[in-house]
């Protein structure tokens, strides 16, 4: 079942800053079980009726986790110079990085220092730590 929602996204509360949000002329679409959203929002989503119209608060430790101390990584600029250089516009405080564990797998981090000799990297998920609240209107439903 293909589950077609509008809604808004705030931390930590409904009067809290908007992550993201729709609009009811493009609304967002997603397949059940398709682990494309949070459990919590599915299963509310699942038990609503078309035009229904809920509020959802899901707490971080049902979302993305706490933030870990461990998820923050300083390492060497020397790290990110290529042929042409340090890319002052890739490596910037805010800008996503994407590099690989040690088993190759891809981790994406957020940049969120860069000093003289180093770069400071956040690899906790960009919602970790916070409280996630849904205010959700289900628009329509169709056969996947």
């Amino acid at each position: 079942m293909k589950h077609i929602i509008h809604y808004t996204l705030r931390a930590d509360g409904p009067e809290g800053e908007i992550i993201e949000a729709t609009v009811p002329e493009e609304p967002f679409a997603f397949s059940g079980g398709s682990e494309e959203v949070l459990d919590e929002l599915e299963a509310a989503v699942t038990a609503a009726e078309i035009g229904d119209q809920f509020d959802l608060l899901v707490p971080f430790d049902k979302a993305y986790g706490p933030e870990m101390e461990g998820a923050f990584a300083v390492l060497p600029k020397a790290q990110f110079v290529d042929d042409d250089g340090f890319d002052e516009s890739v490596m910037a405080e805010g800008e996503v990085v994407v590099m690989r564990d040690d088993e190759g797998e891809e981790v994406h981090g957020v940049v969120i220092h860069v000093g003289e000799e180093e770069v400071e990297v956040d690899f906790n998920h960009p919602l970790a730590g916070i409280d996630l609240h849904f205010s959700v209107q289900v628009m329509a439903r169709e056969e996947a």
